[in-house]
């Protein structure tokens, strides 16, 4: 299990905090992140709220980047076909299902033009 510090919600680890900057540690950025289990940024926005002096050179934790857009899970140009489903990644022809609910049938990659324009019509 991790340290109970780790484990703190915002409220006590500011509380936490303020009895740390006072003992006479050596607090950075860097060093906070790590004591409570936080990124950069989050250390650098609880250090200027209790009032840590911190150096010029901290202010790169201020903004924090934009997130990063996820990727789509299905291709947006394709339209949506009982016929066909995803799996694993690969689009199927579903010929029939088992017993059990998976789909079987033939990968779209492994089908020629002759084939594939037969059964999409």
């Amino acid at each position: 299990m991790q340290p109970r510090r780790h484990r703190l919600r915002k409220p006590a680890r500011l509380d936490s905090a303020r009895v740390w900057a006072r003992s006479g540690a050596r607090v950075t950025v860097k060093t906070y992140a790590k004591w409570y289990g936080v990124d950069r940024y989050t250390a650098y926005e609880e250090l200027t709220a209790i009032g840590f002096p911190l150096p010029a050179t901290a202010s790169q934790w201020s903004r924090r980047p934009p997130p990063v857009p996820r990727e789509e899970r299905r291709p947006v140009d394709e339209p949506d076909d009982p016929d066909w489903v995803w799996v694993d990644g690969r689009r199927m022809f579903v010929v029939g299902y088992t017993a059990g609910g998976a789909p079987f049938g033939c990968w779209e990659d492994e089908l020629d033009d002759g084939q594939f324009t037969a059964w999409h019509g």
